[in-house]
């Protein structure tokens, strides 16, 4: 069935997540086309002429992109998309095309070096020649293959994504509003404080659109997020009410809920504290 040079088209492929998958199938010996709003090869040329399409624009488009190049793809050819959120995206992909389907997330940002030790989450919907081959050019590149439903992925992700991102959001949001100095507040803290700063200004030097289609679009977020508020509220009355017996309760019960990653967790952030000490800042 395949070729010696397989075809791969990328929709959207002027974007960073785009273009690094250009230049990774590139080097794995695949012609790549490419088409965006930049180009002049248009979406459904591309798509008509390739092996594999790789849809990789915003969330909020991704389905609107899906259902306008689907009808011109080949039967025989294979559509994935690099949206963070599967459910929607993997059923445009089922509903509108009849070639194979496989819902893709890169879980890493498009800075990285190389696939090594990054992990790809696949959704496998409608496939019988293309997963093996795509499973095999990722396994060689040294990713980690995660395989999983659209749904377990979003459920997932409601917490990977949406819950750690809003409570970044919410510490940097009430610092601005407390008119706290970020350079002073450096100034009297520990290694962890510049680590938790370090994430949460990571997040706010990026594009705000991905964020806020991230928050917003995967339905799951909801549930997760009113239970972090729950959760975060009960601190809230502990503290006010300085009730130290229910305070402890509370502790050890996330204490027990982590187990034995506790250890793993405090091993991995004293190497990070130790790298970050030496950092000349």
């Amino acid at each position: 069935m395949f070729r010696d040079k397989i075809n791969v088209g990328i929709v959207g492929g002027t974007g960073q997540m785009g273009k690094f998958f250009m230049e990774f199938f590139e080097k794995n010996n695949c012609k790549v086309s490419v088409s965006s709003r930049r180009t002049k090869i248009t979406p459904i040329n591309c798509a008509k002429n390739s092996d594999i399409i790789l849809v990789s624009v915003p969330i909020d488009v991704t389905v609107s992109v899906i259902k306008n190049i689907s009808p011109h793809i080949n039967k025989e050819s294979l559509l994935i998309d690099t949206a963070s959120i599967k459910k929607g995206p993997v059923e445009a992909m089922l509903r509108y095309s009849k070639c194979e389907v496989i819902g893709m997330h890169p879980v890493f940002g498009p800075n990285v070096s190389s696939l090594k030790n990054q992990t790809i989450v696949l959704c496998p919907a409608r496939t019988k020649e293309w997963f093996n081959w795509l499973v095999d050019i990722f396994g060689k590149n040294g990713a980690i293959i995660k395989i999983s439903t659209p749904e377990k992925h979003d459920e997932m992700m409601s917490v990977i994504q949406g819950l750690n991102h809003f409570s970044q959001l919410s510490a940097a949001h009430a610092m601005s509003k407390m008119g706290v100095s970020i350079k002073e507040s450096l100034e009297y803290s520990s290694p962890i404080y510049k680590l938790r700063m370090a994430m949460v200004g990571r997040i706010l030097n990026q594009d705000p659109s991905l964020y806020a289609n991230i928050e917003i679009m995967n339905p799951a977020n909801i549930k997760v997020l009113k239970q972090y508020i729950s959760s975060s509220k009960k601190l809230q009355k502990i503290i006010r009410t300085k009730d130290a017996k229910e305070f402890l309760n509370y502790f050890n019960e996330c204490a027990k809920f982590f187990g034995d990653f506790k250890n793993e967790a405090e091993e991995m952030s004293d190497y990070l504290i130790e790298k970050m000490v030496e950092m000349k800042r």
